[in-house]
C-alpha cells in the first residue's frame, strides 16, 4: 500500500511539473514589448537615412518621413507595451487606430510595419529616380536578414503571419493617415511642381525669390500641413523679426554687419563648427536626419528595448515634423530677407557667405527650431546632462567627431552655426531656437506613459 502511494504522489509530482514547465513555456514564449531588442527598427531607421540621402530629399520631407515610420512602429507594438499607451485620439485626426488583444511577436510586428510604411512613403519616387532599385532593394535585403531571423527562432509559423498580417494593416493605416496632410505627393513631378516652385511674396516683404540663385522657392505652402498636434503653430508662434530697414543705425542694420564682420573673420573652428552642421541634401542626412542618427546612436549605447526604442523614435521625429512645419508657416508668414541679399544691395556687394543660401525667406532658421525641439525631447529622454560623442558616419571621413556634454550645448552650437555660415541672422537662430523648445515641450506633454 505505501508502495503505490508512493507511487501515486511521484506520478502527481511529475505531472505538476511537467505542467509548470509548459506554462513557464508559455510565459517565455509570449513575451511584451519590452523584452525584445531593438535591433531590427535600429536597422530600417539607418537605412532609411541612407534612402534619404541617396533620394535628395529635402530636410523637411525627411522629418516628415520619420515622422510617419516613427508613429506607425510605435502605434505597431504599443498593445505589447506595459509602459506605453497609444496616440490614439492625441494626434491631429489620428483615430479608430487598429487594434489587437493578441500576445503577437511584436518584434515581426516592427519589421513587417517599418518595411511596408517605409515603402509606401518612398514609392512616390520610384517613377523616375535612378536609385529606384537601390531603395527597394535596401529594403528587401534589411527584411529578408529578419526572415532568417524569424525563422531560427519561431516555430509558430502562424503566429508569425498573424504578427506580419498586424503590422502590415498598421502600416497601411498610418499611410493613408500621411496622404492627407498636405505633405503627400503621388510623383516625382508632382513634387517638383509643388515644392520648387516661385512665389510671389506679399506687398512690402522685404523677400523675393527673383534674387536667389535658383529664382525660386523651396515649400512655400509647407507650412500649412497638417501637424501631429493639433493647433500647435499657434500655440509656438514667434514675435515678428526685427523690422526692415536700410538706416545705419537700425537694429535691422546692425544685425546685418555682424553677420558680414563674423564671415570675413571666421576662425578656424567657426568655420568647423559651420561646415559640420552643414547638412546639406542629397550629400547628408538632412538636419532631422543627422538628429535621428544622434538618437539611435544613443539608444545603441543604452540598449534600449524595443518599446523603449519606438518611443523615443516617434517621440522625436514627431517634434520635427511638427516643428519644420511651424518654422515654415513662420518663413513664408513674415518673408524676412536674407543677409546675403541684404548685404550686397546694402553693405558690401562682394559679400560671398561660406555656404550657398537656401531657396526661402530667413526667419526663423530651420536648424535652430528642429534642434531647439530636439534637445528638449532627447533630454526629457536621456537626461539634460547627457554627455555624447557625434559618431554620424557620413561626417567621419572628414571631419573628427564633436563631443557635447548635453543636448542642449549641441542645439546651441548647431544653431550658432547657421550665422557663422552667413546664411542666417541672430535673430532667426535665437528666436528659432525658442520656437522649436516650445514645440519640443508641447510633445512632451501628450500622455506617453500608461
Amino acid at each position: 500500500m505505501k508502495k503505490h502511494s508512493y507511487h501515486f504522489y511521484y506520478l502527481l509530482f511529475f505531472c505538476f511539473s511537467l505542467n509548470s514547465i509548459s506554462v513557464n513555456a508559455q510565459k517565455q514564449k509570449a513575451k511584451n514589448a519590452a523584452e525584445y531588442e531593438s535591433n531590427i527598427p535600429k536597422r530600417y531607421v539607418r537605412l532609411m537615412n541612407i534612402l534619404i540621402m541617396k533620394s535628395g530629399i529635402s530636410p523637411t520631407s525627411a522629418a516628415r518621413l520619420h515622422g510617419y515610420v516613427g508613429l506607425a512602429l510605435y502605434e505597431s507594438i504599443n498593445a505589447g507595451s506595459p509602459m506605453y499607451q497609444s496616440m490614439n485620439q492625441q494626434l491631429n485626426g489620428l483615430e479608430k487606430l487598429p487594434t489587437t488583444t493578441k500576445t503577437l511577436l511584436w518584434d515581426v510586428v516592427a519589421d513587417e510595419t517599418m518595411y511596408c510604411v517605409s515603402d509606401s512613403l518612398f514609392s512616390y519616387l520610384y517613377n523616375t529616380l535612378a536609385d529606384y532599385n537601390y531603395i527597394r532593394k535596401s529594403l528587401d535585403t534589411v527584411q529578408a536578414k529578419n526572415k532568417i531571423y524569424f525563422k531560427k527562432q519561431y516555430k509558430d509559423l502562424k503566429l508569425v503571419e498573424e504578427s506580419a498580417k498586424f503590422g502590415r494593416l498598421m502600416a497601411n493605416y498610418i499611410y493613408q493617415y500621411s496622404k492627407i496632410d498636405g505633405g503627400h505627393r503621388a510623383s516625382m513631378e508632382e513634387t517638383v511642381a509643388r515644392d520648387y516652385t516661385h512665389y510671389e511674396s506679399p506687398s512690402g516683404s522685404s523677400w523675393d525669390d527673383t534674387k536667389t540663385k535658383a529664382g525660386i522657392s523651396v515649400q512655400p505652402t509647407w507650412g500649412k500641413n497638417r501637424t501631429f498636434v493639433k493647433g500647435i503653430y499657434a500655440q509656438t508662434k514667434p514675435a515678428d523679426p526685427i523690422p526692415f530697414s536700410k538706416d545705419p543705425n537700425s537694429v535691422f542694420y546692425k544685425q546685418a554687419m555682424e553677420v558680414y564682420e563674423i564671415s570675413r573673420e571666421l576662425t578656424f573652428e567657426q568655420r568647423l563648427i559651420a561646415e559640420y552642421w552643414k547638412d546639406d541634401a542629397t550629400v547628408t542626412y538632412t538636419p532631422a536626419g543627422h538628429t535621428i542618427h544622434i538618437l539611435v546612436n544613443a539608444l545603441e549605447r543604452e540598449k534600449a528595448s524595443l518599446d523603449k526604442f519606438a518611443y523615443a523614435y516617434a517621440k522625436t521625429s514627431i517634434s520635427l515634423n511638427d516643428a519644420l512645419i511651424c518654422c515654415w508657416e513662420t518663413k513664408y508668414s513674415t518673408n524676412c530677407i536674407r543677409p546675403i541679399t541684404y548685404i550686397k544691395e546694402h553693405i558690401d556687394k562682394r559679400f560671398k557667405p561660406s555656404f550657398l543660401t537656401p531657396a526661402f525667406p530667413e526667419y526663423t532658421s530651420g536648424h535652430s527650431t528642429q534642434w531647439g525641439a530636439s534637445a528638449e525631447i532627447l533630454s526629457s529622454i536621456f537626461g539634460n546632462e547627457y554627455a555624447f560623442t557625434d559618431q554620424t558616419d557620413y561626417l567621419r571621413d572628414k571631419l573628427v567627431p564633436r563631443q557635447f556634454k548635453s543636448f542642449e550645448e549641441a542645439a546651441q552650437e548647431a544653431s550658432l552655426s547657421r550665422i557663422y555660415g552667413g546664411i542666417h541672422f541672430r535673430q532667426a537662430c535665437e528666436v528659432g531656437l525658442e520656437q522649436g523648445k516650445r514645440v519640443g515641450r508641447i510633445v512632451n506633454k501628450l500622455n506617453w506613459m500608461r
